[in-house]
C-alpha cells in the first residue's frame, strides 16, 4: 500500500480548502462496501477527541453500510479524480458497480476500505449519531431552502479519527 500514517498532531490540514477537493465517504468490509461523494463534512474536537462529522441521507445506498459498520473513511482526492467522484455521488451502489464505473481501486484496510488514488484518508470509528429534525432548526428558512419538500432528513454521524493516511 502506498500510504504512510501521519500522527494527527503533526498533520497540517485546512478543512476549508480541502472540501473543495471533494471527499468520498466509504463504509463496509472488503467483501461488501459502498462509497459516496460527500460535500458536507466537519472536523473538530468533541468529547475531548478528534472527530469528523458526516451526513448521510437514508435514501442513499451507503446509509445501510454506515449504519451496520463500526468504521468509515473520509478520503480526499486531487482534481483529476473528480469525474470518478461525480460517478460516486450520482450513482447508487445497489443500481450499478460503482468501482467499475468510477475506475477507483479499493484496498482492504483494517476494518474498512480505502482507495489507492486517495491523497488523504481519515479512518474513523463511529461513536455517535443523531437525526436532523425540522424543529431543531433555528433558521426555518435554511431548512426550507435545503430540504424543500423532502419528508426524510439526513443522519449525522460522528467518527473519532483513529488514523490519518497520506499518499506517498
Amino acid at each position: 500500500m502506498n500510504f504512510e500514517e501521519i500522527p494527527l498532531g503533526q498533520f497540517d490540514f485546512n478543512p476549508f480548502t480541502k472540501v473543495e477537493d471533494w471527499a468520498l465517504l466509504t463504509a463496509g468490509t472488503k467483501d461488501k462496501f459502498n462509497m459516496m461523494t460527500i460535500t458536507g463534512v466537519m472536523f473538530g474536537k468533541l468529547f475531548l477527541k478528534p472527530m469528523i462529522q458526516v451526513y448521510v441521507h437514508p435514501d442513499r445506498y451507503s446509509y445501510q453500510f454506515v449504519e451496520s459498520n463500526d468504521y468509515f473513511t473520509v478520503s480526499f482526492f486531487d482534481v483529476p479524480h473528480h469525474p470518478a467522484l461525480q460517478i460516486c455521488g450520482r450513482m447508487h451502489g445497489n443500481e450499478c458497480d460503482k468501482v467499475a464505473e468510477s475506475g477507483l481501486k479499493p484496498i482492504p484496510f483494517e476494518n474498512t476500505v480505502v482507495f489507492e488514488e486517495a491523497k488523504i484518508i481519515f479512518v474513523c470509528r463511529k461513536v455517535y449519531h443523531m437525526d436532523v429534525k425540522k424543529d431543531n432548526f433555528d433558521s426555518q428558512q435554511l431548512f426550507k431552502d435545503y430540504y424543500k419538500d423532502l419528508s426524510t432528513y439526513h443522519r449525522i454521524y460522528l467518527g473519532q479519527i483513529e488514523k490519518v493516511l497520506c499518499h506517498k
